[in-house]
């Protein structure tokens, strides 16, 4: 995973004016004070002179900029997103996150790992966290960001891993003044605290020092506003000549300057289709059809903007013309569709996905898995609440989405939109409806809420938040544990909720600073938790998500059954493995499959029945497998399913006993013991998850372990045998003992 990359040139100004047209679609009713907020933004923007804040490369013309500022308000309605979905991540795809000094930590991880099966490897402990819940940004970086990403590369993860999960006792606000300090005229709403999960998902510009992170659109993987493709991301100079030349129908050499954007490894299906308007103006009609095919071809689904559009008048009688718009989808020209997450996957301030590095910046989901400091969750609450969210995976509740429509400015700031995260809603029959008071009525199935009220009590409502439900509060301090001030969003997942969200300091009740309401419509399609707020948060970087992030109820993964091979088997040979697809209506089809050893993906093909796995020469010990198959588009939900298998000589097989169950109040220590297949003289110790114990054995091969540095809940443990440098040579399978 490379860190130190730079990231391209913001567009902001840029994306902003392209809403303008969407914004007069909505009544929105807003406050004189959140226009003067916007203008102090475009301000900020258009004068920086920080070395760092890399805006100053705008490309709005005057008109479009006294657009902007005449009708700021709807901007955020134009950053919406749209039906179609692409989701799907599992276990091996998250890293679990603990504070090795932390004993709650430790036993909120081994139960999250244990009922998300976690692989091993994706367990990272880190020594000496601050105990403060608010830290430093150089804190942050130096303690927990770089350190956990340093360990996701050593631990080769970084080709797969989709998201970060923290576990409890790790500190959750960000002082970023540091960063902030050269920054002029910072309006004072861009407040100065961070979320961790929010600087997290934005680790490309967090490790840079680049303070980009705070812009109002610093998300680029959520779906925008579709008119957004047709703004081209260049410099100045560069659009004023093509202006220019369009201007003094001179099409033919405005398309070429176009032309000559297009990008290696971007999908430049937009550039396409304006080049293709303008070469149809010159006349230069193969050109123009070469050009739309290549668009419709690579991902242009707008059918309506090519037959409604009278720059291909010329072409209408064309037959291959026709052809061309007969392949086209029809997708309305209203909102960009969502995509399941892909951290692998760059993308530019046009929402435009490419493997350019140079052209767009990528991002790493994550949440808090929960908070049990200051009596917001005790532990017990903490570890129910997490068990009835796995138990909801797959399950598609039947309740209802509801929209709370009050005076309260914390609902009217989210208010225009309801609509139509309804109307999605709906088109995927799903109950939803808006109510006129904070909380759903007594006796009401809660699938998910959208609300903004200061205090709550959820109990005396009578409503239920179903398992797997999203609860979301815009309110300003629902995410500031320290403080008593509002109800905090650890009170969702204490009644219910599978996550909530709060920000970790005022956030002036601003609309890009919370999910859109299409968060439970991406959520119903099949998203994960995580996958669902991110892809309605438009700027990340104060919200603190609690919760379950893989929770997915509303998927329909490709289930399979594995034949050929079981749990504890031993492999001497190649063997041919059996995938059986399940068919059933909580099941899709797999197209994808990748098979992953300890951790490590190995193989990752089109999805085939039979596999053949012929061993390695070097493999020996056990090894855990682990099949992933991923489902089809729009959705592409994954299954995962794993065992332990034995290879190698019988020299290399270990197995570790221990009790099934142990007591704390019998005593603080218990013993384990590891047997070998036969002799060998490899020095032999016990890793707890993928952390490797201080503890040798006695003359018996027995080992004494101390419960109070691996936490409470089901302990996996495993054997390993060393090599006289004390690197792991192989490993036995884990097993799980209970501590109470």
């Amino acid at each position: 995973m490379t860190l130190l990359r730079r990231p391209v040139v913001l567009s902001i100004l840029r994306r902003i004016a392209c809403c303008f047209e969407v914004g007069k679609r909505y009544d929105q009713s807003k406050s004189s004070s959140e226009i003067q907020l916007k203008i102090l933004v475009m301000h900020m923007l258009l004068h920086s002179t920080h070395p760092r804040l890399l805006i100053r490369q705008v490309v709005c013309s005057p008109r479009a900029i006294n657009a902007i500022l005449i009708c700021l308000l709807p901007i955020i309605v134009a950053w919406l997103c749209a039906p179609d979905c692409f989701a799907g991540t599992s276990a091996s795809q998250w890293v679990v996150v603990v504070n090795g000094d932390s004993e709650n930590s430790r036993t909120i991880a081994n139960h999250y790992s244990q009922l998300r099966n976690i692989p091993s490897r994706n367990i990272i402990v880190l020594r000496n966290v601050p105990q403060a819940n608010t830290i430093k940004v150089e804190e942050f970086r130096n303690l927990i960001l770089k350190p956990v990403l340093k360990e996701v590369d050593k631990r080769e993860l970084s080709s797969h891993v989709q998201g970060i999960a923290y576990s409890t006792d790790i500190p959750t606000a960000i002082d970023l003044r540091e960063d902030l300090k050269g920054l002029d005229n910072l309006p004072k709403v861009l407040t100065p605290t961070g979320s961790i999960n929010g600087m997290t998902y934005l680790y490309r510009w967090a490790m840079q020092r680049d303070p980009s992170y705070i812009a109002p659109d610093s998300n680029w993987y959520a779906a925008h506003e579709a008119e957004v493709l047709l703004k081209i991301n260049a410099p100045r100079e560069v659009l004023d000549e093509i202006t220019k030349l369009i201007d003094g129908n001179q099409h033919e050499e405005a398309a070429a300057k176009i032309d000559a954007l297009r990008l290696p490894g971007t999908k430049n299906y937009p550039l396409d289709f304006l080049a293709a308007q303008q070469y149809a103006l010159a006349g230069a009609h193969p050109r123009a059809l070469a050009r739309l095919e290549e668009a419709v071809r690579n991902g242009w689904k707008y059918r309506s903007e090519i037959t409604d559009d009278p720059c291909f008048d010329s072409l209408r009688d064309d037959k291959d013309f026709k052809k061309i718009v007969a392949k086209c989808p029809n997708n309305p020209f209203t909102w960009l569709p969502g995509k399941s997450f892909n951290a692998q996957t760059y993308f530019t301030p046009s929402c435009i996905e490419t493997t350019d590095p140079n052209q767009g910046v990528s991002y790493l989901m994550s949440m808090v898995l929960t908070y049990t400091n200051n009596d917001r969750m005790s532990m017990e609450e903490a570890i129910r609440h997490l068990e009835r969210s796995a138990k909801a995976d797959f399950t598609n509740p039947t309740g209802t989405f509801y929209f709370s429509k009050t005076p309260d400015v914390r609902s009217r700031t989210r208010e225009p939109l309801f609509q139509i995260a309804i109307d999605e809603l709906k088109k995927s029959k799903h109950s939803a409806e808006v109510i006129t008071q904070p909380l759903p009525p007594n006796g009401s199935q809660v699938a998910g809420i959208n609300f903004g009220v200061a205090d709550f009590d959820w109990p005396r409502s009578g409503a239920v938040l179903l398992p797997g439900s999203l609860a979301d509060n815009l309110t300003s301090l629902g995410g500031v544990m320290t403080s008593n001030a509002q109800t905090k969003a650890t009170d969702l997942l204490r009644n219910g909720a599978a996550a909530a969200c709060g920000t970790v300091t005022e956030p002036y009740a601003l609309q890009f600073k919370f999910p859109l309401p299409m968060l439970h419509a991406y959520y119903a399609q099949g998203l994960s938790a995580a996958e669902a707020f991110y892809s309605s948060l438009q700027s990340p970087y104060q919200l603190l998500i609690l919760g379950d992030p893989i929770c997915q109820p509303y998927a329909k993964p490709p289930r399979v059954k594995i034949a050929g091979c079981e749990n504890g088997s031993v492999i001497t040979e190649a063997i041919k493995l059996k995938l059986q697809p399940i068919e059933s209506d909580s099941s899709s089809d797999p197209v994808q499959l990748t098979w992953m050893i300890n951790g490590k993906t190995v193989l990752q093909s089109n999805f085939r029945p039979e596999v053949e796995i012929r061993l390695d020469n070097n493999d020996a010990g056990a090894q855990e497998w682990r099949f992933i198959t991923k489902g089809p588009k729009p959705i592409e939900n994954c299954w995962e399913s794993s065992f332990w298998v034995y290879t190698g000589p019988p020299s290399t097989h270990l197995t570790l006993s221990a009790p099934e169950f142990c007591s704390r109040s019998e005593s603080s220590k218990f013993r384990v013991k590891i047997t070998q297949a036969s002799e060998s003289k490899n020095k032999l110790r016990i890793r707890h998850h993928w952390e490797l114990l201080d503890s040798i054995p006695n003359d018996q091969g027995e080992f004494e372990l101390d419960l109070s540095s691996l936490g409470s809940g089901p302990i996996r443990l495993q054997p390993v045998a060393l090599d006289e440098k004390s690197n792991v040579i192989f490993e036995g399978p884990s097993i799980v003992t209970v501590v109470k």
